[in-house]
């Protein structure tokens, strides 16, 4: 369906593409969400991204929503801060 869709409004070459990155992009959040629930997570990168995770589900629901990447989060103003960096209370 989505193919379809994509395809019908871009045309035959760029639909395919395009629709190609989205279930690439699809599949990296997925896994990476998959990951965060399942796996115990070793590196850098993967342990930021389970903080950002729990710190959305645990802390404030209305921020932190990009379980794959924080990019989203700062182009759409989403993105939390952390504790060490939150203004005292007054």
């Amino acid at each position: 369906m989505f193919y379809s869709v994509f395809r019908l409004l871009l045309g035959p070459a760029d639909g395919s593409a395009l629709f190609a990155g989205f279930t690439l992009a699809y599949l990296i959040y997925d896994t990476t969400h998959y990951a965060v629930h399942h796996f115990q997570l070793h590196g850098r990168i993967t342990l930021y991204l389970k903080k950002m995770y729990f710190r959305h589900h645990y802390q404030d629901s209305e921020k932190e929503f990009g379980v794959s990447s924080p990019l989203w989060d700062y182009v759409l103003g989403t993105a939390g801060q952390s504790q060490s960096r939150k203004a005292p209370i007054r």
